[in-house]
């Protein structure tokens, strides 16, 4: 079984510690570091960019994904944008340009997205 490992770079604050929480709680899920995106201390653990498979960030309030705190040029991992609100989500898979848009973004479809990079992705299947 492979682990997804997961960078999230996310806003506000109560959220990234819920969802570093939330994902550090399932077996499959390797939460290999985390920060504000308006820190700089991105990958400042020691973290290969290579080493991640999936970035998690949020949408801005005009509904786009907050790219300017990740390093350039971008990681090929898979980039899971969503508002806090919850009602939307976007993903853009590793070596595409393109966002696939989600609705409703909610803590299942979070789940579903981190967990898509290993196996067995049978959790949450309701």
């Amino acid at each position: 079984m492979s682990t997804s490992r997961v960078w999230i770079q996310y806003h506000p604050r109560l959220y990234l510690e819920l969802f570093t929480r939330i994902l550090r709680s399932l077996e499959l899920v390797e939460v290999v570091g985390y920060s504000h995106p308006s820190s700089s201390h991105w990958l400042s653990e020691g973290i290969d960019s290579n080493q991640i498979d999936v970035i998690l960030i949020p949408l801005n309030e005009q509904g786009y994904p907050e790219l300017e705190a990740l390093p350039l040029p971008l990681p090929e991992t898979k980039l899971i944008a969503f508002s806090p609100k919850g009602d939307r989500g976007l993903r853009r898979l590793p070596g595409r340009m393109d966002w696939e848009e989600v609705r409703p973004f909610g803590l299942v479809q979070l789940v579903r997205e981190v967990l898509a990079n290993s196996e067995p992705s049978d959790y949450f299947t309701g």
